[in-house]
Formats: C-alpha cells, sequence, structure tokens
C-alpha cells in the first residue's frame, strides 16, 4: 500500500515523501479525514462586513459578539446579532490599513473591544445595554495580563505609538494614568523591529508581537510592574491576525514562515520546507485580509487568506491553510468564501424548535447526540460573504489527496492496471483516481482520465510510465483516507 504522506508543497515532485496536494482534509497521525463546510446558522446578517468575532464566558455561559466598521453587536438566543453599538456607532474606515479589525478580551464581566479608530469600548454582561468609552484611549490590540488589561498601538491626544505597551491599574480596567499606587503605566519599546502587531494574554506573562521581534512581559511589581524581554530578534508577526493561540500554544505567520511558541520562549518553524514557500506564491496582496482561529476539537490551527483563483471583493478570503499540531501536519482548504474566521460558540439548542435555524430535522448536519448541540463548545466559526454567521458544520467538501510519486517496478518503467483506495466512507461516498505520471525527471506531467472505483472497491487503470501519482477525490462524507492499494505490471527489458 501506498500511504498518503504529509503535505510537502514546498519540496520537488520527486522523491518527495510526502504529497503535494492535500486539499478539503484535516491531518491525521495515518491518513487524513474529511473537512466540513461553512454552514451559515441565521439569515440575519451584520450591517457591513465583519472585522471581529469573540466568545465570553461567564457562570450563566458562553456568548459571542461581533463587530464590523461601525458597530459592534451581541448575538441573542436565536443566533442573531443584536446591534449594542455606543451612540453615533463607530468609523473604522479612517485606519491605514486596508482591513483593520477589532479586538477583543474580557475582564471580569466585562467585555472590552478596541479598533484603534475609536477610545477603547466596553460592555458589562448583565448591566449594560450598549458599549460605552471604556477610557479616552485608542488602541489597536487588547489582552488581558495576569491582573492587568493590556493595550497595544495605542493614540494618545491624537498622537499614535506604534510601539507602545500600555497597562491598567491592578484589578480596574477603568484606570490608566500612571500611577505606582495603582501599577498602571506604559513601555515604549523602541528599535527597528517594526510596528507592534499583537499582544497575547495570559495568567502568568504576555507575549508582545512586533513585525520582526517578540518580546515577554513578565509582572516583577513596584516601581517597574513589568519587565520586558527580548525572546526572537528578525522573527515577529507578518500580519496581526495571523496569530492565534491556545493553551500554552501561539501559532503565527512571520516574514519568512509559520512559527509556534510555546511556553513563552520555545520557538519552533512548522512550515519550512513544507508549506512557507507553497503560501506565500499564493497569497495575493492582501496581507491584512489574513485570519487565523484554533479549533480545538480537531487539534488544528487554521489560516484564512486571500489566494489564487479568488473573485470575491477585496475583503472575501477564498483559502485555508490548516495545521495540524497535535500530529504535526498540513493541509489545505478551498471552495469557501468567507470574510472571516474565529473560534466562538454557540447558544445551546435546548429544544427541537431552536434546531430551526439549521434546516430541516431530517438533514441536520450532525447527529443530534453530537456534542456540537451542546452550549459552550468552541469550534471553527465565521462569516460568509453575505456577513452571516456560521460554522463548519456542514456537509464534507470534496477532497483531494495526492500519493507521492513512486515506481511501479524498481528502475523500470511499468503499468498501473489496477488500485483500490483505503476510504473509510458510507453509501454516499464516491471516490476517483486519476492518474498522473511522466517517463523521466525531465518530461512534463502527463495527467490521465479519472477512473471511479467499483462496487467492490477496485479501480482499474491503465497508465504506463516509469514514475506514477495517484490523486485520490472523495465526494461524500467519509472518515478516513488511508492511502491506495496498487496493482502494477513492470515492463520488459531489452
Amino acid at each position: 500500500m501506498i500511504k498518503f504522506g504529509d503535505l510537502q508543497a514546498d519540496l520537488p515532485t520527486f522523491q518527495n515523501t510526502g504529497a503535494i496536494k492535500v486539499d478539503n482534509v484535516i491531518p491525521l497521525k495515518d491518513g487524513y479525514k474529511s473537512l466540513s463546510g461553512f454552514q451559515a446558522l441565521s439569515s440575519t446578517g451584520l450591517s457591513n462586513p465583519a472585522v471581529g468575532l469573540f466568545t465570553s464566558f461567564s457562570s450563566g455561559g458562553s456568548t459571542n459578539y461581533a463587530g464590523d466598521r461601525t458597530k459592534l453587536y451581541q448575538m441573542d438566543s436565536s443566533l442573531v446579532f443584536q446591534d449594542k453599538s455606543k451612540s453615533g456607532g463607530y468609523n473604522n474606515s479612517t485606519t491605514e490599513n486596508e482591513r483593520d479589525f477589532w479586538a477583543f478580551t474580557q475582564f471580569g464581566s466585562n467585555i472590552i473591544a478596541t479598533n484603534h479608530a475609536d477610545n477603547i469600548q466596553k460592555f458589562e454582561e448583565g448591566v449594560d445595554s450598549a458599549f460605552s468609552d471604556l477610557v479616552s484611549l485608542k488602541a489597536k490590540y487588547i489582552a488581558v495580563i495576569r491582573d492587568f488589561v493590556v493595550a497595544g498601538y495605542t493614540t494618545e491626544s491624537s498622537t499614535a505609538y506604534n510601539q507602545r505597551v500600555k497597562w491598567s491599574g491592578i484589578n480596574n480596567s477603568s484606570q490608566w494614568t500612571p500611577s505606582q499606587s495603582t501599577q498602571s503605566g506604559f513601555q515604549d519599546i523602541v528599535g527597528s523591529h517594526g510596528n507592534l502587531q499583537a499582544v497575547v494574554g495570559g495568567e502568568s506573562f504576555g507575549i508582545i508581537f512586533f513585525e520582526r521581534a517578540i518580546y515577554r512581559m513578565d509582572y516583577v511589581g513596584t516601581p517597574l510592574v513589568f519587565q520586558f524581554s527580548k525572546i526572537a530578534d528578525n522573527v515577529g508577526a507578518f500580519s496581526p491576525k495571523s496569530v492565534a493561540s491556545f493553551g500554552n500554544m501561539i501559532f503565527f505567520l512571520s516574514q519568512d514562515g509559520f512559527y509556534k511558541l510555546t511556553g513563552g520562549q520555545q520557538l519552533t518553524p512548522i512550515g519550512n520546507g513544507r508549506i512557507d514557500n507553497f503560501f506565500f506564491d499564493d497569497l495575493s496582496s492582501n496581507l491584512d485580509g489574513i485570519c487565523s482561529a484554533v479549533d480545538p476539537n480537531n487539534s488544528v490551527v487554521v489560516w484564512s487568506y486571500r489566494g489564487s483563483g479568488s473573485t470575491g471583493t477585496s475583503d472575501i478570503n477564498n483559502k485555508l491553510l490548516i495545521y495540524n499540531y497535535a500530529v504535526d501536519k498540513w493541509s489545505t482548504g478551498s471552495g469557501m468564501d468567507l470574510q472571516f474566521i474565529s473560534s466562538a460558540s454557540q447558544e445551546a439548542f435546548t429544544t427541537l424548535e431552536s434546531l430551526d435555524v439549521l434546516g430541516d430535522l431530517d438533514n441536520l448536519p450532525k447527529s443530534l447526540d453530537s456534542y456540537f448541540y451542546k452550549e459552550g463548545i468552541v469550534g471553527l466559526a465565521g462569516f460568509d460573504s453575505n456577513n452571516n454567521f456560521g460554522k463548519f458544520i456542514a456537509t464534507s467538501l470534496n477532497a483531494t489527496v495526492d500519493t507521492t510519486e513512486f515506481e511501479g517496478a524498481e528502475g523500470r518503467r511499468s503499468t498501473l492496471i489496477n488500485c483500490r483506495p483505503i476510504v473509510d466512507g458510507t453509501t454516499n461516498t464516491s471516490v476517483t483516481v486519476t492518474p498522473i505520471s511522466r517517463s523521466s525527471q525531465l518530461d512534463t506531467i502527463s495527467t490521465g482520465s479519472s477512473v471511479s472505483t467499483k462496487d467492490s472497491g477496485d479501480c482499474p487503470l491503465r497508465s504506463t510510465s516509469r514514475y506514477h501519482r495517484l490523486r485520490v477525490s472523495v465526494s461524500g462524507n467519509f472518515n478516513t483516507m488511508s492511502g491506495v492499494d496498487i496493482e502494477a505490471r513492470p515492463e520488459g527489458k531489452r
């Protein structure tokens, strides 16, 4: 059997021990499983394209918040986002980037949001009916580190401080005037490392991303309050929303590829020699539109970006990069036009009537005993091109996985006469195989006709060459794709 290998799109086809095409699947330790499509859960979308999504947690459950350029929203029990903007709304169209985002954090019962165009906003759950100014301060990024609200890249008195980190008083999110007694203050981390790009919070320490550097932020008490130490040079966040965190891991895109930061100190390249070059070659000029999210149910982090073949407006992404951090394997996703992705929860589906938002009960995307219907379960979510909120719970997308290039007979030409794709599917699963071959390393690649599998699982082929590769395409729901059993006949020598 030829097992499906890891996605290694950056390596040449010859002697590539992995695969150069692995699309619309989630990597597993041995093989791949299906990637569910995006399904809108509400027909009532935001007023404008989404540029922020956040889930809060409390003893009463979880609540989703969202933002577009002019409004902030709170999701109700019908999965509809209700306008909770301050009087007059917001203006996020005057900032310098093509697509600036809302950043959110939670401090106790307060939901805090910032977009750099307006003062930092707060909404106290169970108390407030609308967002309001938390403080007369603008910032691009916000997070909670220990007992402080921390803002990054601030604007104060009309002056932008692109390398400033500023924090509130201890256990006081509304106190921002520097003071020894409250421990509020700021630090300008001046250097040639570019703009501040992200602030990642934590209970013990925080991480500050610049374009070309990463700093760790540790609490040391008065008089300094926080100590800043550089943990990486010439590595940073190439795009602000490319940074995603889960547990003690932070994943991000740097100028030279994708990285993982573990425990606030161990930096590991995860895309080098595998997908970094592929991604940069495929990426459009819309760098600021890249966004990311972690799906802990599948142990994956996902990046959404605008790549080749995009036909939508400039705020629409059409490609996914998927990394399984548990098994250190990659895949791609395509065929979905999305504005924004994030990790999000949903309200509980407590009655059959509440499931109406998902469509006909006979055609639910998941079985009724699925974890998806339980309140507080966090999964991959986002907004489609119509500004509608949804999750990746629809029918499995059409999947394509290549085998590595192989010789049917060592050192000689051979004819593939039959193969059997190892796909664990259902009665609605359809599998086809396309032979791809070349007679030498200098020859152009020849793609044969696709052949459907028989009821027996066999797929008769007639492909004669020295080097072979098989492209297995699967439509319909399936559990796993493992590899392909092949039957080859060597050609005679002369």
